[in-house]
């Protein structure tokens, strides 16, 4: 019910001294931060395809396809509306990171009101991967997850519906998890495959049947080869060709050759408009194929194909998604979509910024900390579970209350 639903954020008088705010509901906005978030929404409305979020038909979990000329999501001359136009939030709304969390309340220290927001519902996971629940680095090829934080994914997997929706490829991304009950989203979504068990009781992966741009693959191959060349007297700067999309870096470029990086992608996408945009990350450029796709409608096709529509439709289930850069602003914008309760974004984040999540963590230890707390209440039986893999191949839900 409401009670259920509330949090307690934190404010900040001008004393310095921190105080609770009265409790608001999980998906209530602070009243200061209303008006803009109606502005978002109203934004969104203006789009075509924003307007088609949650539970609508054409493809499990209410993902529509923004069809071009060869219905595969992208025409010969594919125009600028096929793609999602989503706002995202840029003004700044706080004083210091304390006034921040009045906005984002820690998850941490909000737990007792998520437990009451959770209770009899079956909760999914969905996780971005680097800085998330593996650090920031220097060489994005060490970008390893911690045991602990292996363990604890792994335990959250084995009660809920567990998915990692990550910029980098699928394959890159389960080099590194390696857990093959989860469900694993690359290329910002673009690129999905889920846990299959077979007769033996092991587990594989197996490519889902619908793909945003079955022909990105090969025009990314051009895309990185270009790319590569293109920087190679930038000191610092590299390229990753992540399947669906191409990643170039400029993390370990001296910052008066940021321009010269951006220069790149500029002209990679400025040679095929129609098939192709760009996207910036923490410190990346990114090259990704111009469909109406992204981290938030791959998590509503995640959630369709789980065949959970019955209990979303009835408040039934809590949707969690963890994240800490710009793409994942989109599943955070998803999230806000979904009605009352039942969708809930989490920002990763040891600095303030502007972002459509609900609850705030500073970084993947507190990550871990919050994973293994929800585990606990499906051990408890506080929330419901449900086992995505088991022996017979069907999805089914266990500790339901």
């Amino acid at each position: 019910g409401d009670a259920g639903g509330a949090v307690h954020g934190l404010e900040s008088d001008r004393a310095g001294v921190i105080r609770k705010s009265p409790a608001r509901r999980l998906d209530e906005e602070p009243a200061n931060t209303r008006p803009r978030r109606r502005a978002a929404h109203a934004a969104a409305a203006a789009g075509p395809a924003v307007a088609a979020t949650h539970c609508r038909t054409m493809l499990p979990g209410g993902v529509p396809i923004a069809a071009g000329a060869n219905g595969n999501g992208v025409g010969g001359d594919a125009p600028d509306d096929l793609e999602l136009q989503r706002p995202r939030p840029t003004e700044k709304y706080w004083s210091d990171y304390r006034d921040w969390q009045t906005h984002h309340p820690s998850a941490i220290e909000c737990f007792d009101r998520f437990r009451a927001a959770a209770v009899g519902k079956l909760l999914t996971v969905f996780l971005d991967y680097d800085g998330t629940i593996s650090p920031i680095v220097s060489q994005p090829d060490r970008a390893f997850m911690s045991d602990e934080m292996r363990a604890a994914v792994r335990r959250v997997a084995a009660l809920y519906p567990t998915a990692i929706i990550s910029g980098r490829s699928r394959e890159k991304v389960y080099d590194f998890v390696q857990i093959p009950e989860l469900y694993y989203a690359g290329s910002h979504g673009l690129d999905i495959a889920g846990p299959v068990a077979a007769e033996d009781e092991s587990v594989s992966l197996r490519e889902m049947e619908f793909q945003p741009a079955p022909w990105a693959p090969l025009v990314m191959d051009a895309v990185y080869s270009a790319c590569v060349e293109a920087i190679t007297d930038i000191p610092g700067a590299t390229v990753d060709h992540n399947k669906f999309c191409v990643s170039v870096h400029y993390r370990n470029c001296e910052s008066k050759d940021w321009g010269r990086v951006k220069a790149v992608v500029d002209k990679c996408v400025a040679e095929d408009p129609a098939r192709l945009k760009q996207a910036e990350g923490r410190k990346v450029f990114e090259v990704k194929p111009r469909v109406a796709w992204d981290k938030g409608k791959a998590l509503s096709y995640l959630l369709g194909s789980l065949g959970l529509e019955g209990k979303i439709a009835r408040g039934e289930v809590l949707s969690l998604y963890f994240g800490d850069d710009q793409t994942d602003e989109d599943a955070f914008h998803e999230l806000m979509g979904f009605k009352s309760n039942t969708g809930c974004g989490v920002i990763v984040s040891s600095v303030p910024k502007p972002s459509n999540a609900v609850y705030s963590l500073r970084d993947p230890a507190e990550v871990l900390t919050f994973l293994n707390s929800i585990a606990e209440l499906a051990e408890q039986g506080v929330t419901q579970g449900m086992r995505t893999v088991p022996s017979s191949g069907s999805s089914t839900a266990v500790n339901s209350m």
